[in-house]
């Protein structure tokens, strides 16, 4: 069985707030994995995949140390993050993702073409490359834009041309870090994309547990 370390180490949403997340509980349990809300951050040893979901509190350079390790022994690690940086979510998130050559923009993705219920902040996108082939479309609400540094950094989910970056940058929406010994490290622009609103929209649900089970 899998087993998720899901941190509130850094004051992280909890996977256990129904209200957000009960679908996503639920359809990793459906698959046959277990996850668990870790608040010793040393304990995510423990785990196979282990997540930050909106990280508030930076990350300090032993706390990267550890993860890199955890990565280089093959555990999959995912952080995700929101659109504006108006509470420096992006800058939190780069105190880590920048060790793995993932940026975050800060940005604000729109797309006034390819949306979910006309809104131009939920954005839809079928550009989406090293998933799961049965992922076809996906819904990212309130996106950030990322930005790669290194050659061992590969794009999972790029928006559709008709989408825009307030800050001029490339769409890049999702990227991973690949070990060479199969560890990975996920970023994303959003961390809402499987709460209860998104996880049931096109593809959503599939997307979520595939970043899960990498």
């Amino acid at each position: 069985m899998r087993k998720i370390g899901w941190d509130i180490s850094h004051q992280e949403f909890i996977i256990s707030d129904h209200y957000y997340f009960s679908k996503l509980q639920r359809y990793i349990n459906e698959a046959g994995m277990q996850v668990d809300e870790v608040d010793e951050f040393e304990k995510l040893a423990n785990y196979d995949t282990i997540i930050f979901n909106y990280p508030e509190i930076p990350f300090k350079k032993e706390e990267v140390d550890f993860i890199e390790e955890l990565v280089k022994k093959g555990k999959t690690v995912g952080i995700f993050a929101y659109y504006k940086n108006e509470d420096h979510i992006a800058d939190t998130c780069n105190t880590l993702s920048e060790r793995f050559g993932i940026k975050f923009n800060g940005d604000i993705i729109i797309d006034n073409i390819n949306n979910y219920d006309n809104d131009n902040l939920l954005i839809t996108t079928t550009d989406i490359s090293n998933m799961n082939n049965s992922i076809n479309k996906v819904m990212l609400a309130c996106t950030d834009s990322l930005l790669t540094t290194d050659p061992k950094v590969r794009i999972l989910v790029h928006g559709e041309d008709t989408c825009e970056s307030k800050l001029e940058f490339e769409p890049i929406l999702f990227a991973e870090y690949v070990d060479e010994n199969g560890g990975k490290f996920i970023a994303g622009g959003t961390c809402v994309f499987w709460d209860n609103y998104s996880i049931d929209l096109y593809n959503n649900k599939e997307f979520s547990l595939d970043l899960l089970s990498r």
